[in-house]
């Protein structure tokens, strides 16, 4: 049964001792944005938390970019014209030391190879140029719609949890770290908001260093099975 919206705000109210049905101190409303804004800050964290796998079709020639939606392209998978050959990625050093005009050879459907710079997150290249009407497969990270707190709490409140389950902990303590700030001026509200944004980050990283060891791309667990004798 997936986690929803009321159980993660109802989870965050109790250990903030809100009795209150619309929220005293802290509002559903309010816990709810924040919410909507720990989907934001899990994307920045650890972009593969909210995936998006699809077929696009390319521009004519080398750079290309994801979708508007799009927050950090993950993987170029396959061409999708023609033969679904698979695309590797290379960099754009090694292209202009082995073929300096790259960018004006010959246009083609049967994309090779693409390029990556961390630096422009959303945009890419790639070799062959893309002839007009070539696609791909493309991976790439988004960040969810928000929650819609218009439409009231006992509406929204209904609604799924929108990444993982796995991910709801962190969530709530993303809303109680944003919480507690809230009275910050209290050292004892400052070292809990502390501690939450800790709990918050620590779930996050930890679970992708999990998901490294447990990748069907890891080497044989069988030989070193994570946690048990090198």
């Amino acid at each position: 049964m997936a986690v929803t919206v009321g159980a993660v705000i109802n989870n965050a109210k109790r250990i903030l001792q809100e009795v209150g049905a619309d929220g005293i101190r802290w509002t559903n409303d309010e816990l709810g944005g924040w919410l909507n804004e720990f989907y934001q800050a899990a994307v920045g964290l650890k972009p593969d938390v909210s995936t998006v796998n699809e077929e696009v079709t390319l521009d004519p020639g080398t750079k290309q970019g994801i979708p508007a939606t799009g927050l950090r392209l993950l993987d170029v998978i396959r061409n999708t014209t023609g033969k679904m050959t698979g695309i590797s990625v290379t960099t754009r050093k090694s292209l202009d030391t082995v073929r300096r005009a790259w960018h004006s050879d010959p246009a083609t459907t049967r994309i090779e190879h693409y390029v990556f710079d961390d630096l422009d997150p959303t945009a890419f290249y790639v070799y062959p140029p893309a002839e007009e009407g070539a696609g791909v497969e493309i991976l790439y990270s988004t960040v969810p719609e928000p929650h819609d707190l218009a439409t009231g709490f006992e509406v929204y409140s209904l609604e799924d949890f929108k990444l993982n389950d796995a991910h709801a902990p962190a969530a709530t303590d993303y809303i109680l770290y944003r919480a507690f700030a809230k009275d910050a001026e209290s050292p004892q509200n400052l070292n809990r908001s502390r501690m939450h944004y800790q709990n918050y980050a620590q779930q996050l990283t930890g679970k992708r260093q999990a998901d490294q060891a447990y990748s069907p791309n890891a080497p044989d667990m069988s030989a070193n099975p994570p946690g048990g004798n090198a």
